[in-house]
């Protein structure tokens, strides 16, 4: 048993009650941010894909990762990183299938990992079903899930942008 002393009554210190704070756990955890093409690629096509990032789970945990945050795997056309998504239901075929999201997710938990994937729902391809439908015509159901404006022409009949906005990264965000 420890030798333990206790100070005198005059000298004691005061004790405060303590209660222990439980942070929320993004407020605290490890985030890995994994743009997929980029990381692993299992299948030697060029292109990282979930079996690359499944195969690196260990890795990742040793790192002291406590999230993955995964950049888009839906199906997309690639024009903006995979951001520009063409179905909301459907895993990008190069990245893999919902098998492989499933595997990925029973892998982290079993390691005292989160997922966290990245999805930006008001931002759809132009190939995407709502984006076709909405500019098939004016009275389509669809069509209010979109801004539509009007052209822009100079005195020459040259079509203008509708705005003068510009995109943080690249400049001309209609590009």
């Amino acid at each position: 048993m420890p030798y333990v002393t206790t100070p005198p009554p005059e000298k004691a210190i005061s004790t405060v009650s303590v209660t222990p704070q439980h942070r929320a756990w993004w407020k605290e955890a490890s985030v890995y941010q994994i743009y997929p093409a980029s990381f692993k690629d299992s299948n030697n096509d060029g292109i990282g894909d979930l079996p690359g990032i499944i195969s690196k789970m260990d890795y990742l945990k040793k790192l002291g990762v406590d999230v993955v945050w995964l950049s888009p795997i839906l199906q997309s056309p690639q024009v903006d990183m995979g951001y520009d998504i063409s179905n909301y239901e459907v895993i990008d075929t190069q990245y893999g299938d919902i098998k492989d999201v499933d595997t990925l997710i029973q892998g982290l938990h079993e390691r005292g990992m989160k997922l966290l994937m990245d999805l930006v729902v008001n931002h759809t391809s132009d190939q995407h079903e709502w984006f076709k439908k909405s500019r098939s015509s004016k009275d389509n159901e669809y069509r209010d899930w979109y801004y539509w404006r009007k052209p822009v022409y100079d005195d020459q009949g040259n079509r203008h942008p509708p705005n003068n906005w510009e995109a943080h990264f690249q400049g001309d965000n209609r590009s």
